[in-house]
């Protein structure tokens, strides 16, 4: 028996639904973890000026992702990064995907430019379709199959952009950032 187009929508509409919860339970979580280290430990952190912008990779945050020619591109790496959180399903990431591929064209070897789909049940060969559809097959991708990168990133909504320096800092993260946003991040995170 198979499914209909509109249970096989409905059905993808609770995974991700439940991804989200699954998703927003864990930085919940972190979160607590994180306020009770803080507290055992005092306000050493907040009084040491060099803590602040703890290196993502610090934290679990270091990944590979790929080009839809299987280049590997390790992050953080040696250049700036800009990272975007989306699923093949969101409607407003492929015009903001589209943006991100054209400010990689303006400077292609400033920044490792790469997308994060958030929705574990997608396939690459649907990822590259999508970047393909967005004039975007530049950009790397890597599929967050267990809500690491989320976590780790503190990413709650679809379309947000996280811009790291080379270290792995975070210097800007924003839902739907506009391109004129995009680029000044990128000169703040040190790119040429």
């Amino acid at each position: 028996m198979s499914r209909s187009a509109p249970a096989t929508a409905l059905h993808r509409r609770e995974n991700i639904r439940t991804f989200w919860f699954i998703g927003l339970f864990l930085l919940v979580m972190v979160a607590a973890v994180t306020v009770v280290i803080s507290t055992v430990q005092g306000t050493e952190a907040s009084s040491n000026p060099s803590s602040s912008g703890t290196s993502m990779s610090a934290v679990g945050g270091e990944f590979t992702a790929q080009t839809t020619d299987g280049e590997q591109i390790p992050v953080p790496g040696t250049k700036p990064s800009v990272l975007f959180f989306f699923s093949i399903e969101c409607g407003v990431c492929g015009p903001a995907t589209k943006m991100l591929a054209e400010v990689q064209r303006s400077a292609p070897d400033a920044a490792n430019f790469v997308m994060v789909d958030v929705a574990n049940y997608e396939t690459a060969p649907e990822i590259e379709s999508f970047l393909a559809e967005y004039e975007a097959s530049s950009l790397a991708y890597t599929i967050d199959t267990d809500a690491r990168l989320i976590t780790a990133y503190e990413v709650s909504q679809l379309s947000t952009a996280v811009v790291l320096d080379a270290s792995g800092r975070i210097v800007f993260s924003a839902v739907e950032p506009n391109e004129a946003q995009i680029r000044v991040a990128l000169l703040e995170a040190g790119a040429e």
